[in-house]
């Protein structure tokens, strides 16, 4: 029986904190019994200071040198193996909170304080500007992106157009979260072109991020995904089966903006500036990511 039933695209938001990375103090660090009762006294003093310092560090905010980024889970992986490059060049440590554009957007929203936002489309990052929470001189373009058909790399499909997708064998099909995920999003254009939907031919099974489609192909419940031509490059276990007409949905940019309220501003600028350089540019390129600018629409 097929795990993902058919249903209607989901609305319903994510566990809220889904993606948030939680910080606390190691409690066995400290689980060696001290028999010195000096020693003891000593320690305990300074574990007292040591929370003490900690509760004032959480009300001034995050250290100088630190820039928080909330990034679209396609392109959060690259920031990351940018980490070394960037401390070099900086001086500057990063910490990347990925997932959903939609569902970090909504964490904005909700109070998640952050420095710099990496959206997988335009729409959310227009939602967090219509509020007013981004600085909208900062916002630019990082990167463009290609949507894929995708299977693995032994699989005896070969679709010569998305129609083929409402037969049974290629069901059910891993997209992201249309509700939550620009790559579902822009997969529901792609279906909706060739007139196919999941109340009449079409089997979804929907992830949280594009990066859990994928998974969901890897790990064998989907035979196909729709994913970012950047993700197809990571693994060599899958093969493109279909890249999808760029005229059939939205156009894949990923723009960048610095919050109104980021904790961090002046090293975020830094930051931003240097993902514009070409020395960043060339790390996208070859991940597989595109120059926004060559999209054609």
């Amino acid at each position: 029986m097929c795990p993902f039933p058919r249903k209607n695209f989901s609305t319903k938001p994510p566990k809220k904190g889904v993606y948030t990375h939680c910080k606390g103090i190691a409690a066995h660090r400290f689980s060696k019994r001290l028999k010195n009762p000096l020693q003891q006294c000593l320690t305990a003093c300074a574990l007292s200071a040591g929370i003490l310092l900690g509760g004032c560090d959480k009300q001034t905010g995050p250290t100088p040198d630190v820039v928080r980024i909330d990034a679209a889970a396609s392109i959060a992986h690259v920031i990351e193996e940018m980490s070394d490059a960037i401390q070099h060049d900086l001086n500057i440590t990063i910490a990347v909170n990925s997932g959903g554009s939609g569902t970090l957007a909504q964490q904005i929203i909700h109070g998640n304080q952050t420095d710099l936002f990496i959206s997988a489309d335009t729409l959310w990052m227009d939602q967090l500007s219509k509020q007013g929470l981004i600085d909208t001189t900062t916002r630019t373009n990082l990167a463009g992106n290609r949507l894929v058909l995708v299977a693995l790399t032994d699989s005896k499909l070969h679709p010569q157009s998305l129609t083929e997708l409402s037969e049974d064998r290629y069901q059910p099909i891993a997209i992201g979260d249309p509700a939550y995920v620009p790559a579902g999003r822009y997969a529901i254009q792609a279906f909706q072109s060739h007139n196919l939907d999941s109340e009449n031919n079409l089997n979804l099974a929907q992830a949280p991020s594009v990066r859990a489609a994928l998974s969901f192909l890897l790990t064998g419940q989907c035979p196909v995904a729709l994913v970012y031509l950047s993700d197809a490059q990571k693994t060599d276990e899958i093969q493109v089966l279909l890249t999808i007409n760029p005229n059939h949905h939205d156009p894949i940019r990923y723009p960048a903006a610095i919050l109104k309220d980021a904790p961090n501003p002046k090293h975020a600028q830094r930051l931003l500036d240097w993902l514009k350089s070409n020395r960043a540019q060339s790390t996208f390129h070859a991940a597989g990511f595109i120059d926004p600018q060559d999209l054609n629409h």
